[in-house]
């Protein structure tokens, strides 16, 4: 009984002071071929893990709806890249290498109209990939959202690696997307 106490003890005061990772923050966004969004039972930073659904695709861009919020996700191959507009006007984005253990941070994302994001927080490995995360403002979330609308491809460089996606129709998504949120009540960079 004693040595039980100790060790609910010892856990309780590393999860106050920081030593174990929350668990929240390590499952990307899964999307099945019926379009059912989930995070894979555990919600990654800001994201329900209640699930979601596909709302439409323009391109390789695909909108999702998310507890009344809206992500623009793009993946292909083992890569894994999403915007999610949040309430208050901040917009999480997320990376996932899937297949990869990335044992370093470094992560840039190059828009080919030449904006760069880097405000990635390395979250760490998860199911043999290593994934990426963070908040942005609204003012680089607007940003970002006009460099996807004004490029046709995104590059990514990690520690050790790097990908490319071409994409079209950046512009049509974007307005899409945005019509969306405006019909939804859901919140858009503006």
């Amino acid at each position: 009984m004693m040595r039980k106490t100790l060790c609910m003890t010892g856990l309780s005061l590393m999860l106050l002071g920081g030593g174990l990772k929350s668990a929240w923050a390590q499952a990307p966004l899964e999307v099945s071929q019926d379009g059912t969004v989930t995070t894979n039972g555990v919600a990654a930073v800001g994201v329900s893990p209640n699930g979601g659904q596909r709302l439409g695709q323009t391109g390789k861009w695909q909108t999702l709806e998310l507890d009344h919020t809206l992500t623009a996700l793009l993946a292909e191959k083992d890569v894994l890249f999403s915007i999610s507009p949040r309430r208050g006007g901040d917009v999480f984005i997320m990376f996932v290498l899937k297949g990869h253990e990335v044992p370093q941070p470094g992560l840039t994302i190059h828009f080919s109209n030449g904006y760069e994001v880097k405000g990635f927080h390395y979250t760490g490995t998860i199911n043999r990939g290593s994934q990426w995360g963070g908040y942005i403002s609204e003012m680089e979330g607007r940003a970002l959202f006009d460099a996807l609308s004004a490029s046709n491809s995104v590059s990514m460089s990690w520690a050790g690696g790097a990908g490319h996606i071409d994409y079209d129709r950046g512009s049509e998504f974007v307005h899409e997307l945005e019509q969306t949120a405006a019909h939804g009540h859901m919140p858009f960079p503006k």
